[in-house]
């Protein structure tokens, strides 16, 4: 039972501390009761909180935003949650280009709802038929390569398969393709540096539009405010960090696709609690916070550098099959056999999972992985010392 929180750092009820890379599920950005953070509520709660009327604080944020996104993401409607904001996004792409059809991968995650659920890959088990018009096709997960083959000899074969997919499943309605930049769900896979570019152009070539999820990766968790910021996608969700810790989501695209009707009709873009006060004072100070911090150069070069720690501390052998990230946003694959890649079984996987937390170290499991998000504040030598004692589990695990 968790008592208090600062930073990098979680206090249970017995006095015991953790280094938390779990994050909420990459959710903490800017660390555990910030003080800016702290007084930005504070101040909106003495103010008013219920009603989504313009406010200072809805200004400040929309204002923060759109100064850290790329240029062309000129507009943002607020959300509650990750999965309604990709609901969201499958509409705008509907409503600008009159088609109906959405791609996406393997192993992604997407919510929970309808149209996000038919999104999401293997999380549908006894739930029933999925919503119709969603083609699914592998994800460059090249440790796990479907296709059996090798990157880069492969040619990027998974997006021929997708390419192949389209022309023998879609009815010509390919209304837009749904990714994540870096597959979160799967244990923080990081596909090939032009994978993201040859989806750009597969969306072109069906004059569909590229929706990228960034709700784990956006602001800077990637070391880039937009890990799909070079592809240049027409629509952003975003959610998770931004809010660090206030439920909140948000959708980002040009005003040209964003008028687009039946999206831009009064109401049919809405959400209750869409741009309410204190969500939208939650936002405004984090994205001030990750801009003159600098925090997606910082989590960049520290990323980088937890990385190389680990893959200097832990030997790919053992239980450890792959050690990758991108930033913030570390993956460490966990398996029965090197050899064969067999993912470690589920208890055993708990069980690492359980001998960390008895070290003092908080992270998430899943996609037979340790997820690690820490915080993008959390210095350099609580970095080290979650490496050494990852290590100490995983070198030692029998």
């Amino acid at each position: 039972m968790v008592e208090r929180a600062d930073d990098a750092r979680l206090y249970d009820s017995d006095g015991r501390e953790y280094l938390d890379l779990m994050g909420g599920a990459g959710v903490n950005l800017i660390g555990h009761s910030h003080p800016d953070y702290l007084d930005a509520l504070r101040r909106q709660l003495d103010a008013w909180m219920i009603g989504a009327h313009a406010s200072a604080a809805r200004l400040e944020a929309l204002r923060g935003l759109t100064a850290l996104l790329p240029s062309e993401l000129d507009r943002v409607q607020f959300y509650s949650g990750g999965a309604e904001a990709v609901e969201a996004a499958i509409r705008l792409a509907k409503s600008a280009t009159g088609k109906f059809e959405v791609l996406s991968f393997w192993r992604g995650f997407h919510g929970r709802t309808a149209g996000a659920l038919a999104a999401t890959g293997g999380a549908r088990a006894g739930l029933g038929p999925a919503l119709t018009g969603v083609h699914s096709t592998p994800y460059a997960n090249c440790y796990r390569c479907p296709l059996k083959t090798t990157y880069p000899a492969c040619g990027l074969a998974c997006v021929d398969l997708a390419r192949e997919a389209l022309r023998e499943q879609s009815s010509g309605s390919l209304a837009a393709i749904l990714v994540e930049p870096v597959q979160g769900r799967s244990g923080n896979v990081v596909p090939p540096p032009d994978y993201l570019p040859a989806l750009r152009e597969l969306a072109n070539e069906h004059d569909a539009l590229l929706i990228a999820d960034e709700s784990m990766t956006g602001l800077g968790r990637t070391g880039t405010i937009l890990a799909s910021e070079q592809v240049k996608p027409d629509i952003a969700v975003l959610g998770k960090g931004m809010g660090n810790g206030y439920p909140v989501s948000a959708i980002a695209a040009s005003s040209a696709v964003m008028k687009t009707g039946p999206f831009s009709a009064p109401s049919a873009s809405s959400s209750s609690y869409g741009g309410f006060p204190l969500a939208c004072a939650a936002v405004a100070v984090v994205a001030r916070i990750v801009g003159e911090q600098q925090l997606a150069d910082r989590t960049r070069v520290a990323g980088a550098e937890f990385l190389a720690l680990l893959r200097e501390l832990i030997p790919e052998q053992g239980i450890v099959g792959q050690i990758r990230g991108l930033g913030l946003a570390v993956g460490i694959e966990l398996v029965a056999d090197t050899r064969t890649r067999t993912p470690l079984g589920k208890k055993e996987l708990r069980a690492v999972f359980a001998r960390l937390l008895g070290e003092g170290v908080l992270v998430m499991i899943g996609g037979g992985s340790l997820r690690l998000y820490p915080p993008l504040t959390i210095d350099n030598a609580d970095l080290t010392k979650a490496a050494q004692v990852i290590a100490s589990v995983l070198n030692t695990w029998t």
